[in-house]
């Protein structure tokens, strides 16, 4: 009889160890599942808010001058008019940087950014993150880099 009850012990010993193993399968391929879910989620979250973020060639056209060598400093935004009221293809980057350069020194001598007329700082430009070119003044110390800014 004891040889009958350990033979029933050992296949109930042999039943749970199975059991516990297609568990623990289970659960392996429950957390696969969802880490791959959760990675692919993420990764259509960030691309799909990173299309969001990009500007269009229109909103590239147009540019943001600084107050400050500073991305939260007060802000104005300018643009060319368009010629025949339709924007063409967005122009070379060297020609971007001119223009918006040119249109933020513009905006400083009137005052509309930095609320002071006449005097106008020497500036850099730099890329923002949607495309579109900041146009800061130079403070000596901050450059696109400080600003986790692209270079044109």
């Amino acid at each position: 009889m004891a040889d009958v009850d350990e033979y029933y012990a050992a296949q109930f010993e042999e039943i749970r160890r199975r059991i516990s193993a297609r568990g623990a399968a289970q659960r392996r391929r429950s957390r696969i599942m969802t880490l791959a879910g959760s990675t692919l989620a993420a990764v259509l979250l960030t691309g799909g808010a990173f299309a969001v973020v990009q500007a269009t060639d229109t909103e590239k056209s147009g540019s943001v001058c600084y107050q400050a060598a500073d991305t939260d400093s007060a802000s104005t935004e300018v643009s060319a008019a368009p010629t025949d009221g339709v924007i063409g293809e967005l122009p070379a980057m060297a020609d971007r940087v001119t223009a918006a350069e040119n249109q933020c020194a513009a905006s400083w001598q009137i005052g509309a950014v930095g609320g002071a007329t006449g005097r106008v700082p020497d500036l850099f430009t730099c890329v923002l993150a949607d495309g579109r070119l900041g146009v800061f003044p130079v403070d000596g110390r901050t450059d696109c880099l400080a600003l986790n800014l692209g270079k044109p």
